[in-house]
């Protein structure tokens, strides 16, 4: 039956593209200059760029990420300590602030992995996704273990210097912040837990993450990652892909959350008296 509603929205309209660069040239110059072009495609990615500024339809299911791209380092984390002022550094890399992500799951081999991951940002802007753990235990009944799990956390997060952890608190991970500020406290780790809400579906926060920073070679990974199954993720991905994602989930949500400054004053370790009591001071440092 015919209507007044058949014809498609602005069916018989004009429609005007105009691209920000044509045959390699700028089309607004004085806007955005060459230069100007270029950090924009550093800062968003090349998929965005191509469907945002040059108005190229991208189909993100043929996407796949190119290890290529990645740099590789063997650098230790390295926290040193002038007149109580905190200073930390990889290589010859000033490490300005820090990024974690829990993306918790039951941890068992066969079903979705529980996975830590810890990135940290230079003065540059540079990303140096530094450690990473895939939390899997074989409990005698099968069953996943949350004290487990919240220990190994809270040990990644003291050996790596973490002021602050995201834990997705999507589904399982609902109860588990609380139990990980209890172990921090028992390990006297200075760490806070946020508990985040991923709003976004996975492929569209896992290409975002990566797509600009890979793009502008600005992601740096420990050697030691090689070890985890984060690299054959990466080298496999793509959005149709049923393979095992947990670890590119992990450090897609370091990444894309909002990073936090390093710890930068510490206390020495002192013993005071009051009246006939010795009291020791805690060295942790402040935040």
């Amino acid at each position: 039956m015919d209507s007044e509603f058949d014809d498609a929205f602005l069916a018989g309209y004009d429609v005007l593209k105009i691209p920000i660069m044509i045959n390699g040239k700028p089309v607004w110059e004085e806007r955005f200059p060459l230069s100007k072009i270029e950090k924009i495609k550093k800062s968003v990615g090349v998929n965005r760029f191509l469907s945002q500024m040059m108005l190229t339809p991208v189909n993100i299911s043929e996407g796949r990420f190119d290890v290529n791209k990645l740099s590789f380092y063997s650098l230790d984390l390295i926290m040193e300590e002038q007149n109580r002022l905190l200073n930390f550094r990889i290589g010859e890399h000033k490490i300005e602030s820090v990024s974690c992500w829990w993306d918790p799951a039951f941890g068992s081999i066969n079903g979705d992995g529980s996975v830590v991951s810890v990135v940290f940002v230079d003065s540059d802007g540079k990303y140096f996704l530094h450690d990473m753990e895939y939390l899997y235990f074989n409990t005698a009944e099968g069953e996943y273990s949350a004290h487990e799990q919240c220990v190994k956390v809270a040990e990644f997060l003291k050996r790596n210097f973490v002021p602050v952890v995201y834990v997705e608190s999507n589904g399982i991970g609902k109860f588990l912040p609380e139990f990980l500020r209890g172990e921090l406290l028992k390990m006297g780790v200075n760490c806070q837990v946020v508990a985040k809400t991923s709003r976004i579906s996975k492929v569209l926060r896992i290409v975002d993450a990566f797509d600009a920073v890979c793009s502008a070679g600005y992601l740096f990974v420990n050697e030691k990652v090689k070890n985890t199954p984060f690299i054959a993720e990466f080298t496999d991905w793509n959005t149709d892909s049923n393979e095992h994602d947990d670890g590119l989930d992990s450090v897609a949500g370091a990444l894309t959350a909002e990073p936090v400054k390093m710890p930068v004053s510490s206390l020495r370790s002192q013993v005071r008296k009051f009246g006939n009591k010795t009291f020791k001071i805690r060295t942790d440092f402040k935040i």
